[in-house]
């Protein structure tokens, strides 16, 4: 018992003054450690506590050593190591994709990639340069992998078509849309059995195509603009405006602009041409989702246009070829954006300068390029103001055509230029008859020009001609139709622009005979109302065989013009068809494709939009909860203010001509009525603050405002 008793520890007296508990249980508190994510790389090898401050932990600071992380502030040791993992299989496989590019690609390429790695670019950089490029590629010229396009409502054709003589349901285009392709490789890869790579132009849609032109993919495009030095990205603006806008708005000659730009030379090429061009094409760049919204100094469709619009101002003062061409681009640009203040002033100096310059007609001594540039220019100008005053209801600019005469027809193709594209597994490239469709252009803008003259004296005061004169001009367009030349028939038109000729034909005897229908006239020859009745149903299936084949989403100016006429249109007759009925439930159809069309292109042009948005607001309430329900687009009101804000555009909406009356039903004027409506309905009642608001026709949504 002694001998235990001394092997325990000896306990010391009790302290007087004992710890307090509060002093105590901060103690422990202190004491408590709180885990750290990861220690810095000190405090690691000398093993001790480290407490994770950043940019230096406490321990280091108390040593004063070094402090430094390998891992970033949320991760663990093991996650920073699986993150460096993974960048350096990323390097290598960077290593990989160059030795790949090395090997396979062109000698040009090849030199090219060279020649970055000699400057210090690493791997990583030229790799997704390279492979960006491609992809850009697909993006801007193949928007959606799809070789048929499903109406959004009733799928098949409306039956109604077909009891009027309508060639276009006996078109090859029509028929091969009928052939319900599968969306699948195996589709894809059946093209390879095609023999004659023409007939692709049946089976695919346009926008899968590649513009097939050497010059494009060898050039330095950024060393004619300062908005930007990737030269891919501008190939990809280039290939798209050449192939989407070109074909029916040739303002300058291609090849004549492509062999300048190549060498360096500025005779038929300058910067401002090049920039006004790139800030057209944007709009058709799919890559970019805000391309629609002009406005946005981010946007670089914005950079390019303002760019052009700078140049421009420069060159004025002693204007070239490549001045009135570039004006004439930024006029169709702003006038598609909206802007009409902006975009007619570029119109008038364009044919001012093209006048001052002889453009118009040919003078001695001027060489053969001179003169077929020239001979394009002027007649693309000639065409656009034709088409431009036709539809505004004013009268022409111009009253005579170019004396500068047209090719003969085999001539054509090589005097305008061809443009050749190849489709997807296509083993050589196809022209899409460029020179014939422009030389076809060209004669149906002249029996326009005439008819404009003769309609308006002045802008928006309509006078209507004899019966017997408008008899003449449509046995002139009869004879027009039926000599274009065979790739441009009625059974044979494919691509957009062939099909477009056809469109715009028919959009010219509607607007010719619509004033004569109401009147009851009579004539021995032909009846006002067949022919309008005849070529609606032509129009329409028109419209309906290039959805099907091509879509409505790709870049096409010309489209909204169509779109609307079409449109609003068919918003006229549904309010006349039995509800429920097989001609109520077509003609929703086309209402409910017309939308969708318009809201499509208005991914590319902010006009289109607005369109769209006036368009949905005019619609019957069930239309439009029908419309939502089956495209599952957004309901949105799309920034009405903005919109009042934006848009500056005097371009009438939904008629064909001035046969009913002469009330303001420009779009300027339709957002200014939705925007005063919008006050009423959500606000106190209130007097319209505009006398000259005039109440849209199509407006079934809302009842007239009292």
């Amino acid at each position: 018992m002694f001998c235990m008793s001394h092997s325990l520890r000896p306990l010391l007296p009790n302290s007087p003054n004992p710890p307090r508990v509060d002093l105590l249980s901060q103690t422990q508190h202190r004491a408590k450690r709180v885990a750290t994510t990861a220690a810095c790389e000190a405090c690691r090898k000398r093993k001790s506590k480290c407490t994770a401050e950043r940019p230096r932990c406490s321990v280091c600071v108390e040593r004063q050593t070094p402090c430094e992380y390998t891992t970033l502030p949320t991760e663990t040791h093991l996650k920073a190591q699986k993150r460096k993992l993974t960048d350096l299989e990323i390097r290598c496989e960077a290593y990989e994709d160059l030795f790949g590019i090395l090997r396979s690609r062109s000698n040009e390429e090849t030199a090219q990639v060279l020649q970055r790695l000699r400057t210090g670019e690493d791997a990583l950089t030229i790799v997704k340069a390279v492979q960006d490029g491609d992809l850009l590629l697909q993006l801007a010229l193949k928007p959606d992998i799809r070789f048929r396009y499903e109406f959004p409502y009733i799928r098949e054709m409306p039956a109604h078509l077909s009891r009027w003589k309508n060639p276009y349901l006996q078109s090859i285009l029509f028929e091969k849309t009928g052939i319900h392709s599968p969306q699948s490789p195996m589709y894809l890869e059946s093209l390879r059995s095609v023999m004659d790579e023409s007939h692709k132009m049946y089976l695919v849609p346009y926008h899968t195509v590649e513009l097939v032109d050497p010059r494009i993919s060898s050039m330095s495009v950024s060393s004619w603009t300062t908005v930007s030095s990737d030269n891919t990205m501008l190939r990809v603006l280039l290939q798209i405006y050449f192939v989407f806008e070109y074909p029916f708005h040739p303002f300058f000659h291609k090849d004549m602009f492509l062999e300048d730009m190549l060498v360096g030379r500025r005779r038929f090429c300058s910067p401002l041409l090049v920039n006004a061009i790139l800030g057209a094409a944007w709009h058709g760049y799919t890559r970019m989702k805000n391309r629609a919204e002009y406005w946005l100094p981010d946007n670089i469709g914005y950079r390019f246009l303002a760019e052009a619009r700078r140049l421009f101002d420069l060159d004025q003062t002693n204007p070239t070829i490549t001045t009135v061409q570039a004006a004439a681009i930024i006029h169709m640009t702003c006038i598609h954006n909206g802007i009409d203040e902006i975009s007619w002033f570029y119109l008038y100096k364009s044919l001012e300068m093209a006048h001052n310059l002889s453009l118009f007609s040919p003078s001695l001594n001027e060489g053969k390029e001179w003169q077929v540039v020239a001979g394009t220019t002027a007649w693309c100008l000639f065409n656009w103001q034709t088409l431009a005053t036709f539809h505004t209801f004013q009268p022409p600019i111009m009253k005579e055509p170019p004396t500068r005469p047209l090719p003969d027809l085999d001539e054509a193709s090589e005097y305008f230029g061809e443009i050749w594209v190849k489709y997807p597994l296509g083993r050589e490239p196809i022209p899409i008859h460029n020179g014939l469709v422009f030389r076809a252009i060209c004669q149906l803008r002249v029996i326009m020009n005439e008819i404009t003259i003769l309609s308006f004296d002045h802008p928006r005061s309509f006078n209507r001609m004899p019966l017997n004169s408008a008899i003449e001009f449509r046995s002139r367009l009869l004879a027009w139709y039926e000599d274009l030349p065979e790739p441009l028939h009625a059974r044979n038109a494919a691509i957009p622009s062939h099909l477009k000729l056809h469109i715009h034909y028919h959009i010219l005897l509607i607007s010719l005979f619509e004033p004569f229908v109401k009147m009851d006239y009579i004539h021995a020859e032909a009846s006002p109302k067949t022919i309008v009745g005849n070529s609606k149903a032509c129009f329409e299936t028109l419209m309906r065989v290039y959805y099907l084949r091509h879509g409505y989403e790709s870049l096409d100016t010309a489209l909204i013009q169509s779109l609307h006429l079409l449109g609003f249109s068919a918003l006229r007759d549904i309010s006349s068809a039995d509800k429920g009925s097989t001609t109520h439930e077509a003609i929703r159809s086309t209402l409910m494709l017309c939308a969708k069309g318009l809201w499509d292109q208005g991914q590319n042009y902010y006009m289109s939009e607005a369109v769209f948005r006036l368009f949905k607001q005019s619609m019957s309430m069930e239309d439009a909860l029908l419309f939502k329900e089956i495209t599952e687009i957004e309901d949105s009101d799309g920034q009405l203010d903005h919109m009042a804000r934006e848009i500056r555009s005097r371009w009438p909406i939904g008629i064909f001509s001035m046969a009913d009356d002469c009330a303001d039903r420009t779009l300027e004027h339709f957002i200014r009525w939705w925007k005063q409506q919008a006050k009423v309905a959500n606000g106190p009642f209130m007097e319209l603050d505009d006398s000259n608001v005039i109440l849209p026709r199509f407006a079934q949504r809302y009842g007239t405002l009292t």
